[in-house]
């Protein structure tokens, strides 16, 4: 007689947990914990930067500590996303979610607490890091959370925070720093991420479900590295590239990391057992057009907020709240579109919908560009109707890229897709904002000498009206030339230069009123400056979000609901 054969028992890691059942209020709650955690990560990526200054005075740090304190967050994040997502499908994404958000919270406070540039940098390298094993795990809870009919809700929710993420974090932080509770300043950006994340640890481990990849059995640690290695060699240049002006190491590098990516993709087409990147993910037509949108739409939308500050703040003058409140127009459109988009327009118009918010980006953009060149002192009401239009152009994009991108995507390597979704847009936020502060810089240079020289001649003309001696009005006019060029090289519209004293220090004395025309002239020449470059600049996001347009054709005309 022969003996039954039997199956031998699955690893723990073989079994995915059964995700218990969960709804209404309870799953709500759920929803608004895990968001927040993907929040903070948000904010904390650009939050930093309008505390630079601050910052830089109270730990000494130097420019180049200051670069790494930005950076070191987004090379760490950046590399770290596939490997996170792919942690959770194995371990558990909501045990991962909980170690992310436990290793942010420590890195936070010794961030708030930092008195050496050394310590800061270090700590915004490990927040990078656990943000990476903690944000994927958002989309992959989301998808076992909500079933496939419903995740429009909760995708509208996912749009709503990474508005509020891309374009409140330049405010939040203007006001936690400038607000100075309990003499804290700078710190109370990192610290007030305690308590927040505290209150999200404790409702992720009461309510939200755990869940795991089937057939996801240990780490692919070759795949990890190339794919670790491929990001740092794209990421890495595009970072540094800017500031150091495209040095040859930084397209050597750029070059590497196209070998590394290709390597990755052999290995992993040759590897069968629980590879990092299923290549079965490629096989869904629209998980394949939702990456190339959303590398070209995150490529076209960072870029934007980038040049939209620098023409407000370098260009128009306005301190970092003014122009952060005004790009509030933008963020306040989005969830309102997110919502009618995900509801409305997407169920009955299916690819046409996304489509169509990526026309109405454009539109915006050429709005943006006529005020622009029309009115040399920026509105509110004047930008107004463009940052509007942006904003519902972004949300009417994003929920239907997230659903088109994930929806067949199985649960069982729902990490692995949400680890790649996360890296296509942070490849497409830095390359994008590379290429576009790139193109805004030269523009920006070849403008400048042909303003310079105006201002020069209106120097000398006003001074020459004045009555000065002709040596003095000459100097003067060429040192005011001088200092406005220094200025457009440094990016700094009011950097103190040894020309712009000399203005002063060469006139003031037969004519103490030469100081405050030489501001004002210099803010007039500098305003128009930025004014023709901006107008120049945004073609760059026209040209993005039109070839988005194009690579929307890749996507099915309609979504195929997965029961």
């Amino acid at each position: 007689m022969t003996r039954p054969r039997t199956r031998p028992s699955p690893s723990p890691a073989e079994t995915p947990a059964e995700p218990r059942p969960i709804a209404g209020r309870a799953r709500t709650i759920a929803l608004f914990a895990v968001l927040v955690g993907l929040l903070l990560d948000l904010l904390d990526i650009v939050i930093v930067n309008v505390a630079l200054p601050t910052i830089q005075e109270d730990i000494g740090a130097s420019s180049a500590n200051m670069q790494w304190m930005v950076g070191g967050y987004t090379l760490a994040f950046a590399t770290m996303l596939v490997t996170g997502g792919r942690l959770g499908d194995i371990y558990g994404r909501k045990r991962m979610f909980l170690i992310g958000m436990t290793g942010f919270a420590a890195a936070s406070l010794v961030a708030g607490i930092a008195v050496a540039p050394e310590q800061m940098i270090v700590a915004r390298f490990v927040q990078g890091g656990m943000g990476a094993l903690m944000v994927p795990q958002v989309l992959s809870i989301l998808q076992v959370m909500y079933p496939p009919n419903d995740r429009g809700r909760a995708f509208s929710a996912l749009s709503v925070v990474f508005a509020v993420g891309t374009v409140g974090g330049p405010v939040v932080g203007a006001l936690l720093t400038a607000s100075n509770v309990g003499g804290l300043t700078w710190r109370t950006i990192f610290l007030v991420n305690l308590p927040i994340a505290v209150a999200c640890l404790l409702i992720t481990a009461k309510l939200v479900p755990e869940s795991r990849g089937e057939s996801a059995q240990r780490l692919d640690v070759k795949g990890a590295v190339l794919v670790g290695l491929g990001m740092l060699l794209l990421v890495f240049p595009l970072i540094q590239g800017p500031e150091q002006g495209w040095p040859a190491w930084t397209f050597v590098s750029l070059a590497a990391s196209v070998l590394a990516f290709a390597a990755l993709v052999a290995v992993q087409r040759r590897r069968t057992v629980s590879p990092l990147i299923p290549m079965s993910l490629f096989s869904h037509r629209s998980f394949r057009g939702g990456l190339a949108v959303s590398l070209l739409f995150m490529s076209g939308v960072m870029p934007f907020f980038l040049v939209n500050t620098l023409y407000l703040q370098f260009g128009q003058g306005f301190s970092v709240i003014k122009a952060g409140l005004i790009g509030v127009l933008w963020g306040f459109a989005v969830p309102l579109f997110t919502a009618i988009s995900a509801r409305r327009i997407t169920p009955k118009l299916g690819r046409l919908g996304l489509q169509l918010g990526l026309v109405m980006l454009i539109a915006a953009m050429v709005i943006l560009i006529t005020v622009v060149h029309r009115f040399d002192t920026a509105t509110p009401w004047a930008l107004a109707p463009g940052l509007i239009l942006g904003g519902a152009g972004m949300g009417m994009t994003f929920a239907p890229l997230l659903t088109y991108t994930l929806n067949d995507v199985p649960l069982d390597s729902a990490g692995a897709a949400s680890g790649v979704f996360n890296t296509v847009q942070q490849m497409g936020a830095a390359i994008g904002i590379a290429l576009s502060s790139m193109v805004f810089f030269l523009v920006l240079g070849a403008q400048s000498p042909a303003v310079g020289d105006d201002l020069r001649a209106t120097v000398k003309e006003e001074l020459t009206a004045r009555g000065l001696p002709v040596a003095t009005v000459d100097a003067a006019a060429g040192n005011a030339r001088a200092c406005f060029g220094g200025r457009i090289e440094v990016a700094n519209p009011i950097a103190d230069l040894d020309p712009c004293r000399a203005v002063s220090a060469q006139s003031g004395a037969a004519d103490p009123g030469v100081a405050d025309l030489h501001d004002k002239l210099q803010f007039l020449a500098n305003r128009t400056a930025y004014q023709q470059t901006t107008e120049r600049a945004l073609l760059f996001q026209i040209l993005v979000f039109t070839l988005a347009i194009a690579a929307s054709f890749l996507l099915p005309r309609r979504v195929q609901q997965q029961g």
